[in-house]
């Protein structure tokens, strides 16, 4: 059996008296590709935070990459955790005036937090890595653009560049393809699947256009109130499927 990356038994999520995931159970092991589905308030992406802890687990049980976040952790705890998570966010959290490489870099300053890294200067091995990452991303070129003269989709490229320089066996991305057009969604979604897939890290993706299933995920947890209400292996007949179920 495959080990488990994630795994959820009962799981609720509040904030004061507001339910926002409820007696939600699964099981990712590794190397999975895992797309999450639901419209607007279902709950995607606050099981996404839950699972670097920032968002608190009010029942049940939640175990990532064997930390259990099912209590408080110490903070040293979740720092580490967070080291071996690495994150796609949808508003990309990306420096603008700084340049392509300089963003990914930001990816390792969990191994190498000093006031030299603070001050840009990083260890040539570093560099060497956050470059190929770029490369690996198709924006080689690109690495000392400043990152806010860069096409929404390159902007996007570089976030995951940045994901792959900070490694670790769990990517998260939350709505990676938001606010592209269909070339530069797919172009996206066929990456994030590939660079994961060669790694063999674990994807749990926010996914908004079901169009784009086949092209990243294998299976796809759909979402309702905050309730999972499926749970099934990606094919051709996916996305119409689940547009059935969603409505």
């Amino acid at each position: 059996m495959s080990t488990a990356v994630i795994t959820a038994q009962g799981l609720q999520v509040s904030v004061a008296t507001q339910v926002l995931l409820r007696d939600v159970a699964l099981r990712i092991t590794a190397g999975e590709r895992v797309a999450l589905v639901g419209h607007n308030g279902a709950g995607k992406s606050t099981l996404l935070r839950a699972l670097t802890g920032f968002g608190r687990v009010t029942q049940g049980r939640l175990q990532v990459l064997d930390t259990d976040l099912s209590a408080a952790r110490p903070a040293a705890t979740l720092r580490r955790l967070r080291t071996r998570v690495a994150q796609v966010h949808q508003g990309l959290h990306l420096v603008g005036r700084l340049s392509a490489i300089d963003n990914v870099l930001i990816g390792g300053a969990g191994r190498h937090a000093s006031p030299w890294t603070w001050l840009r200067r990083w260890p040539a091995a570093e560099r060497r890595a956050a470059q190929a990452a770029l490369v690996r991303v198709g924006l080689g070129a690109a690495a000392q653009r400043r990152t806010d003269t860069l096409s929404g989709g390159e902007r996007q490229k570089v976030a995951i560049a940045r994901a792959l320089h900070q490694g670790g066996p769990l990517l998260l991305a939350d709505e990676p393809t938001a606010s592209l057009d269909a070339e530069a969604a797919d172009d996206v979604a066929g990456l994030l699947a590939d660079v994961t897939a060669e790694r063999r890290a674990t994807l749990v993706c926010v996914v908004h256009d079901l169009d784009l299933l086949p092209r990243l995920a294998d299976r796809a947890i759909a979402l309702r109130r905050g309730i999972l209400v499926a749970d099934v292996a990606v094919d051709a007949h996916t996305p119409a499927q689940l547009r059935g179920l969603l409505k």
